[in-house]
């Protein structure tokens, strides 16, 4: 490697091929896949090189505990491994379940000539509404996206599923709110109700072009949604979760205060969630964000390790009070977390966590570290972690405490024999 790199911790490596396997960056061209992903999604390709790395053979079993998109669910039924995805947004667990249902492309097309003569028929619609979505949209191009809405609501969940998905994208395109990498922004567009249908339509015809390339599988695959955090409590629905997992695969949210139920709010809304719904999964996620609170429910007992405590002491007195109580209640999770994939994990099981270092303040969290030395209290021994990335800071961060780079690695980590 270049001598300019910075130097890494013990048992890290440079793997900056794999720079573009830690961003979604490569789901744009793959079929599924791209129907939807999250800022912070991961390669299918990244998923295969582990289970190869692993050995992991066809009908074993693979969890994801923070599912996002389903990349890890479709990379592994792509190598005949079943795979159980696990997250807390309702988003995550309908993308994930439309991305891994089995089609009938006969269905579909049925399904399409359903909307479209309901389309017709031109139903009224209720076009009162949220302001987000009043914002969002006009009650023009709200009342057509809410027909469309309406008819495939009618269908069998065998086709859905896979339209309600394809609507989604469609209002993207029109949509005033824009997720722009872990944040939310507004841009003025004119209005384009006309323009809405045929999008929708040319949307499903491209999905359906996806289906056309795929080949019947045998397994499961599926997500729920569920608690990372307490994993143990879904064995007696999975048994496999008692010591039967081979592999987990999983990209936790960082710590870096990226509010996904705010910046998906478009999104949640279209799929029923009330306000006050994504008020609660804002307050009941992981503690990467600094309106996330505690669980009601007991965690395991956690000591800070030397390299979180060091972190937070370095924190500036003027750094924002929010800060400190969000890491700490991050790496509190992340232990349970880690507590959790433990127990699923089989003997000599493997553990791969996609992590980004974060920066806050101009101090610098080394969150692949902390979550590696947590891991071997547990007593997870660690393998190797790649840095597949050395990544910018914000725009403020940089204009106030200058460029460093920040790590994002593949945390890899084992399970003892025995």
């Amino acid at each position: 490697m270049s001598g300019s790199l910075p130097s890494l911790p013990t048992g890290f490596e440079y793997r900056l091929d794999l720079s573009r396997h830690v961003t979604p960056r490569l789901l744009r061209d793959q079929a599924i896949h791209r129907w939807f992903y999250f800022p912070h999604s991961f390669s299918p390709q990244l998923v295969h090189i582990l289970l190869e790395k692993w050995d992991v053979p066809s009908g074993a079993w693979v969890l994801d505990p923070f599912v996002g998109a389903g990349t890890t669910l479709l990379a592994a039924r792509e190598k005949g491994i079943n795979a159980l995805g696990i997250d807390l947004s309702p988003l995550s667990i309908f993308v994930s379940r439309a991305k891994t249902r089995q089609y009938d492309s006969t269905e579909i097309c049925k399904g399409l000539e359903y909307v479209e003569k309901a389309m017709r028929e031109e139903r009224m619609v209720a076009i009162d509404r949220p302001s987000r979505l009043q914002r969002a949209f006009t009650d023009a191009e709200y009342a057509m996206l809410a027909r469309i809405r309406q008819a495939i609501a009618e269908l069998a969940q065998s086709s859905r599923d896979f339209l309600l998905l394809a609507l989604l994208r469609t209002q993207r395109q029109f949509s005033r709110a824009v997720p722009d990498g872990g944040w939310f922004r507004w841009r003025e567009l004119p209005s384009s109700e006309q323009a809405i249908w045929p999008t929708f339509r040319r949307t499903v015809e491209e999905m359906l072009g996806d289906l056309a390339d795929t080949r019947p599988y045998k397994g499961l695959w599926t997500a729920i949604r569920h608690d990372a955090r307490a994993l143990t409590s879904l064995a007696t629905r999975h048994p496999f979760l008692l010591s039967g997992c081979q592999a987990i695969i999983t990209s936790p949210p960082y710590p870096n205060r990226h509010d996904y139920s705010r910046i998906f709010q478009i999104e949640l809304l279209t799929l029923g969630l009330q306000e006050q719904d994504i008020f609660a999964l804002r307050h009941h996620s992981l503690r990467s964000n600094v309106e996330a609170r505690a669980p009601e429910y007991a965690l395991p007992p956690f000591d800070s390790p030397p390299q979180l405590i060091e972190t937070l002491n370095r924190l500036p007195e003027d750094a924002d009070r929010r800060i400190e109580p969000m890491l700490r209640g991050y790496f509190e999770d992340m232990n349970a977390v880690l507590y959790a994939t433990y127990q699923a994990l089989s003997p000599g099981g493997h553990l791969a966590l996609v992590v980004g270092n974060v920066r806050h303040a101009g101090v610098m969290v080394p969150v692949d570290v902390i979550l590696l030395e947590m891991g071997m209290r547990l007593g997870y021994r660690p393998e190797t972690s790649w840095v597949a990335r050395l990544r910018g800071n914000s725009a403020q961060q940089m204009g106030r405490y200058g460029r460093i780079p920040a790590r994002e690695s593949v945390v890899i980590l084992r399970k003892g024999d025995h």
